[in-house]
């Protein structure tokens, strides 16, 4: 495509994109879809007694047609924003547009399907079942009355159960993954806090200790050079040998600051777990660790649980860490549906890195749940 073109394109595109930013959130999570949804409005001015619509009738069907718009796309915004009131006032007018334009032909089914796609943005499980309930309700009863044909009741009521369900569903994992996210953000910042302090307190601990005697040490040295070198040499080898003992010591801090280890990983767990609505039992008896075994253990640790919280779909999840037989064992079970498992890159990760460090790693998984075993070799023996 030349340049020219590709010009022309972006010119014929623009008025739509700023008609797409006016219509839908600019940073919400729907995308196009509510355009797909939007075609089925077109059942609303279908006829359906065979006899073809009056003037009157078009203009008041084209009048409710662009209402209904208007109440679409700014449900959409009320569920980004999750204003869940004024949510409820959009869901009450088009349940309330359904039973005004049932009469004479059943076309304001359209609207009840729609209210009962709009349940599951009111915020919460509870509001939204007692929302479609009451949807279902009003359309049952509207259709009763004008004597709507039973077959095409049935379809339309099984349509909204099953639209108004996974409509639910969807809201809850969005809303559970929104929380997850926002606890995670909230865990990075306390994190950063934390390690800023715990930096100043390590470096005022290792540094200024370590700074202060070596400038007293070359303050003896340079005294001594003038009436004893033997002294003075031996003052500058224990400053040479503290320089070496503090570059250990500020490599080894540096190497604590990349990670927040296992505990910080089990704090990462706990808050990630409840976010999910998992109920989490932990028995963790921290043993000593080098800092290869604390890294790997983290890292496992953070795999397992990030593949509980996304594919298990469990309630409870159990983690244990102890030392047994000078072996270190940490445990992550479920009770998630389980079964054969296909190792992706997590799992494989996870291998590599625990041969890497003499460890071993069993998964058993069944209809029970899984089950998620490390063993490594202590550090102390």
């Amino acid at each position: 495509m030349t340049t020219t073109a590709k010009t022309l394109l972006r010119a014929c595109a623009q008025p739509f994109i700023r008609l797409h930013r006016r219509l839908l959130p600019h940073d919400s999570q729907f995308g196009w879809t509510p355009y797909l949804w939007l075609p089925y409005l077109a059942f609303f001015f279908l006829d359906y007694t065979g006899k073809p619509f009056g003037i009157l009738r078009w203009w008041l069907y084209v009048a409710a047609g662009l209402v209904f718009i208007a109440l679409y796309f700014r449900a959409y915004h009320d569920a980004h924003h999750r204003d869940t009131r004024e949510l409820g006032w959009i869901l009450a007018a088009m349940t309330f547009m359904g039973c005004g334009f049932m009469w004479p032909d059943g076309n304001g089914l359209v609207f009840f399907i729609y209210a009962a796609a709009l349940c599951g943005s009111l915020g919460s499980i509870k509001k939204g079942v007692r929302a479609l309930l009451l949807v279902l309700a009003a359309c049952l009863i509207s259709a009763l009355a004008v004597r709507l044909n039973l077959v095409t009741l049935f379809y339309v009521v099984f349509f909204m159960i099953i639209l108004g369900l996974a409509n639910l569903y969807f809201g809850e994992m969005h809303r559970k993954n929104l929380a997850l996210k926002q606890s995670q953000e909230e865990i990075r910042k306390l994190a950063a806090s934390a390690e800023r302090e715990r930096i100043a307190r390590d470096l005022h601990d290792l540094l200024g200790h370590t700074l202060t005697l070596i400038t007293v040490k070359a303050e003896l040295a340079a005294t001594l050079a003038e009436r004893d070198l033997a002294g003075a040499a031996r003052e500058i080898r224990d400053v040479e040998r503290i320089s070496r003992e503090a570059l250990t010591q500020v490599r080894e801090a540096v190497g604590g600051y990349r990670s927040g280890g296992l505990l910080g990983e089990l704090v990462n767990a706990r808050v990630a777990l409840t976010a999910a609505n998992v109920r989490l039992a932990e028995s963790v008896d921290p043993p000593r660790l080098s800092p290869a075994q604390d890294s790997v253990l983290a890292m496992v640790l953070r795999e397992a649980v990030t593949n509980v919280i996304r594919h298990s779909g469990a309630v409870h999840c159990r983690i244990e860490l102890a030392k047994r037989d000078r072996q270190l064992r940490l445990l992550i079970e479920d009770d998630g549906h389980g079964g054969a498992l296909h190792e992706g890159n997590g799992l494989k990760g996870m291998r590599e890195r625990l041969k890497s460090a003499s460890g071993l790693l069993e998964i058993d998984s069944g209809q029970n749940g899984t089950r998620l075993t490390v063993r490594l070799p202590s550090a102390a023996g």
